[in-house]
C-alpha cells in the first residue's frame, strides 16, 4: 500500500503553478487550467466567520470575470478533482454560515454539497455534467466567499501573503504590457 501511495505521489506534478506574462497556469494531478491575467478580477486570501472572528482558510482565492473562457478548457476529470477537493471547504463555509443550526450537523447541510448538472453562463453558453457542476460550485463559492476558484496553499512555494503579492505583480505587469 505504501509503495502504491508513493507511486501516486511521484506522478503528481513537481510544481503546481506556473506564472507567465499573460496567464496563470495551475498543474494538477488530474489535468490543469489556465487563466489569462485579464480574466482575473481579484486575488486574495479568503476568510470565513468563526464566531466573532474572521479566519483565513488555507487557500488562495481567485475571482474570475468570464466563466466561459475558463470552463471551455476544463476536462471532466479535472472538474471532478476540483469538486472533490473543494467539498471540505464548502462544508466548512456552510457550517460557519449556519446560524439556525447551533450543532452544525443539520440534515440540510449535506443537501448543499450537491451541485446542479446544468449551467447556463451569462453569455448564454450551456454546460452539462461535471463541468456544469463545477460552474455551479464556482458560483456558490462566489456568493459565500467572494471567489470562484480556490488554490490550496500547500501547492505554493512560499508564504501565501508573499505569493499573493507576486500574483498581483504579474497581473499589473500584464496590464502594462497590454496598454503598450
Amino acid at each position: 500500500m505504501t509503495l502504491f501511495i508513493g507511486t501516486l505521489k511521484l506522478r503528481e506534478p513537481h510544481f503546481s503553478l506556473s506564472l507567465c506574462h499573460d496567464c496563470l497556469q495551475y498543474h494538477h494531478k488530474h489535468g490543469g487550467w489556465v487563466l489569462k491575467w485579464v480574466n482575473i478580477q481579484r486575488i486574495d486570501h479568503p476568510r470565513i466567520h468563526m464566531g466573532w472572528d474572521l479566519v483565513e482558510i488555507p487557500f488562495i482565492g481567485l475571482r474570475i470575470k468570464d466563466y466561459d473562457s475558463f470552463l471551455t478548457l476544463i476536462t471532466p476529470r479535472l472538474a471532478v478533482g476540483i469538486l472533490t477537493e473543494q467539498r471540505a471547504v464548502l462544508m466548512q463555509v456552510l457550517q460557519s454560515e449556519q446560524t439556525d443550526c447551533p450543532t452544525g450537523t443539520c440534515a440540510s447541510q449535506f443537501d448543499d454539497l450537491f451541485e446542479e448538472s446544468h449551467y447556463r453562463s451569462q453569455e448564454g453558453a450551456q454546460y452539462e455534467g461535471v463541468i456544469a457542476m463545477l460552474a455551479n460550485r464556482m458560483a456558490r463559492l462566489r456568493s459565500l466567499l467572494g471567489y470562484d476558484l480556490l488554490v490550496p496553499v500547500g501547492s505554493l512555494d512560499r508564504d501565501p501573503a508573499d505569493f499573493i503579492r507576486l500574483l498581483h505583480q504579474y497581473q499589473r505587469e500584464s496590464n502594462l504590457i497590454q496598454i503598450n
